[in-house]
């Protein structure tokens, strides 16, 4: 099958995801293409593109709105090719115009949405329709809903990667099949020191207000901000000088070495303020570092027994208990590295079992359009 996936995303979970199953995928003899936005390149282009999509929904049935649409058209219709990535990886700024350009060369016979946003989709889904290819939407993320409820484009395969955001889509009537995220642990695979605490993406998202909190309360505890997606100069700014006010917290910058993430980690701090499903959590865990994350569906179902789970709603003192246990009790943490080393293991997050599920759904699929 040729299989395209398209994003208005590269960076986080989400992107490397998307890389790793296409490698999956392309080892079973599939021809697999990944067209995406490269976000901090063209924000120019994606900013003015907006502006426009913005004046043309205020201009519906208003006889320039078809002129305007036109004028449109043009942004991102030209692909590049991103040849750091181990698979075929193309960027556009506009990925629901770039995909045009990728029909012409490509001929997919399924399309895969991914972390997109809802004007892309909205636009690639009529598209598709129109051409006669599949569409097929991956949930990721809780805020990927509107594309059912708001936006109401719904694909022809609705996946997600976590039983949470299935069930409501499935309660708001929507058929929606599971299929957790590819997630190769190998890259990341350590043996830990375990003499920090560590928080990936230090976001007010992700909860690095409590980050800062446990540290100033535990200052025997010595922690780690790692940058995964690209910060703002704001948000950088905000972490740095709050660094500077606590001397056990540490900031390291992004790293394509993955492994460098857990080196001395002895517990993942995820108190995020958003329901998500984080591939970090599996990785810690594969390399027995325990989890101690906000208590939404989606991080329940992720942590599973190997970690503790902290009310999402809970005040800052709860947060520097539950890190304090396992940071205290030197049997309950062993416990947990026990059993998130189990929870790691289980076979439906296994890669091979993953790309097999996948593969079939697209099969699947373009079976039933035929």
């Amino acid at each position: 099958m040729n299989i395209l996936f398209v994003s208005t995303t590269r960076i986080g979970g989400s992107g490397l995801s998307q890389r790793q199953l296409a490698a999956r995928l392309i080892a079973r003899g599939h021809r697999v293409e990944i067209l995406a936005d490269p976000e901090e390149d063209h924000r120019l282009t994606r900013y003015l593109y907006k502006r426009q999509v913005n004046l043309s929904t205020k201009l519906r049935g208003h006889p320039a709105r078809p002129l305007l649409l036109a004028l449109q058209r043009p942004f991102g219709r030209r692909v590049v090719p991103a040849p750091e990535y181990a698979v075929p990886v193309f960027f556009s700024p506009i990925p629901e115009h770039g995909y045009v350009t990728m029909r012409r060369r490509f001929s997919p016979d399924v399309v895969v949405a991914s972390s997109i946003d809802r004007v892309s989709w909205r636009r690639l889904r009529a598209q598709l329709r129109a051409d006669g290819i599949p569409s097929v939407l991956y949930l990721r993320e809780d805020v990927a809903h509107g594309h059912l409820s708001i936006t109401s484009a719904p694909p022809d395969l609705l996946l997600a990667n976590a039983s949470s955001l299935a069930n409501r889509a499935r309660a708001a009537g929507f058929p929606c099949l599971v299929i957790p995220s590819a997630i190769e642990t190998t890259a990341t695979q350590v043996e830990s020191t375990r003499k920090r605490v560590l928080l990936i993406n230090p976001l007010p998202s992700h909860g690095v207000d409590r980050l800062w909190a446990v540290a100033k309360a535990r200052p025997d505890i010595p922690f780690v901000a790692q940058e995964s997606w690209p910060l703002s100069e704001s948000d950088r700014g905000a972490v740095l000088a709050e660094v500077d006010r606590q001397p056990n917290v540490e900031f390291r910058p992004r790293t394509t070495d993955l492994g460098l993430i857990y080196r001395d980690a002895r517990l993942l701090f995820v108190p995020h303020r958003l329901d998500n499903r984080p591939r970090v959590v599996a990785e810690a865990q594969a390399n027995g570092i325990p989890v101690v994350a906000s208590a939404y569906p989606g991080l329940v179902e992720a942590v599973g027994p190997g970690g503790m789970l902290v009310d999402q709603n809970a005040p800052h003192e709860d947060w520097i208990g539950a890190v304090g246990r396992l940071w205290d009790d030197a049997g309950h943490y062993d416990r947990l590295v026990e059993a998130a080393l189990r929870h790691a293991a289980r076979p439906e997050i296994d890669p091979d079992v993953v790309a097999t599920r996948f593969e079939e759904a697209m099969r699947g699929l373009a079976e039933r359009r035929t």
